[in-house]
């Protein structure tokens, strides 16, 4: 079977209504009418032969495919402006580039950044976030903080740190804080990465639970997805400590059982290994170094 790459004015249209939620939003930022976008909408449907929008007279809401395919095109879209705006607008040689996943950015690193930038008021950091392993953009990079073995050859890795995994849910979604309540709650999962067992795997065995008991729910495309879909009381999912602190501690998530396994893969640091001395930089890694050696959900490893 040939799977057809569907046209990008669709693939826009599909973006842009699944972000605003809306076909009249859409339609005012691509500068086209309502009819249009609805047209390139069943025309993406249609092709890929997958329903991907639930409308009704008032709302529009992604399906379970939808949701697994916007991310993914939302990222690749981005991706394309990116690139344009490179060619378009000079380098600027001044500013810092993050590259990690909208995780580690959202639920770690950019409620931590305003304390560097505060102490270091002369440097600028631009972060960008991925959802997908390795997908670097080595033009406008500086240090990218990735989930994974070493892989690229352009890039020096360092050891950067290791955590734990545990169920997290909604307050009182659970009927009990014992392991049987998990019978027929629905969990929610994210691909596993870099051949690593599933986190759902591994922290049933390490709870002696029988996975084939379980009831699996919807397949997310990312973290914050899961997270958002946790919040919003449609099951119980897996979290990583560090990403899941502040719900805890502020109580929209709950953590309602006390057994924890080790996440199965380990976090690292990628410098580009061709580049100039950079003061800025350095001081950068210096403080995400201390800023991990801060928090207690995390642990510094050596390979």
């Amino acid at each position: 079977m040939i799977t057809r790459i569907p046209t990008l004015v669709s693939l826009r249209a599909f973006e842009a209504v699944a972000r605003h939620k809306s076909f009249r939003k859409a339609a005012s930022e691509l500068c086209v009418t309502h009819a249009a976008v609805s047209h390139q909408i069943k025309a993406l449907e249609d092709s890929i032969g997958v329903r991907l929008l639930e409308r009704t007279s008032r709302s529009v809401a992604l399906t379970s495919a939808g949701e697994q395919y916007y991310p993914s095109i939302r990222e690749s879209i981005q991706s394309i402006l990116k690139a344009t705006q490179r060619i378009q607008a000079p380098d600027e040689p001044d500013v810092l580039l993050v590259q990690s996943y909208a995780s580690f950015n959202t639920m770690w690193l950019q409620p931590r950044l305003a304390d560097f930038l505060q102490a270091h008021p002369d440097i600028r950091v631009r972060i960008t976030s991925s959802f997908e392993d390795g997908d670097y953009d080595i033009h406008r990079f500086d240090v990218g903080v990735f989930n994974g073995p070493p892989f690229d050859e352009r890039f020096d890795y360092t050891p950067f740190f290791e955590t734990d995994i545990f169920p997290v849910c909604a307050s009182e979604f659970l009927d009990g804080t014992d392991k049987a309540a998990l019978n027929g709650v629905p969990l929610l999962r994210v691909p596993s990465t870099w051949n690593e067992p599933e986190d759902w795997d591994c922290w049933l065995d390490a709870a002696g639970l029988d996975r084939d008991a379980m009831e699996f729910g919807p397949v997310f495309d990312n973290y914050p997805l899961v997270r958002e879909a946790a919040l919003k009381r449609r099951g119980v999912c897996i979290a990583r400590a560090p990403f899941c602190a502040r719900d805890l501690e502020r109580g929209r998530l709950v953590r309602p059982f006390d057994i924890a396994t080790p996440e199965p893969g380990r976090w690292y640091l990628a410098t580009l290994k061709q580049r100039n001395a950079n003061p800025r930089l350095d001081l950068l890694l210096e403080w995400l170094f201390a800023e991990v050696g801060a928090d207690p959900t995390m642990r510094r490893f050596a390979v």
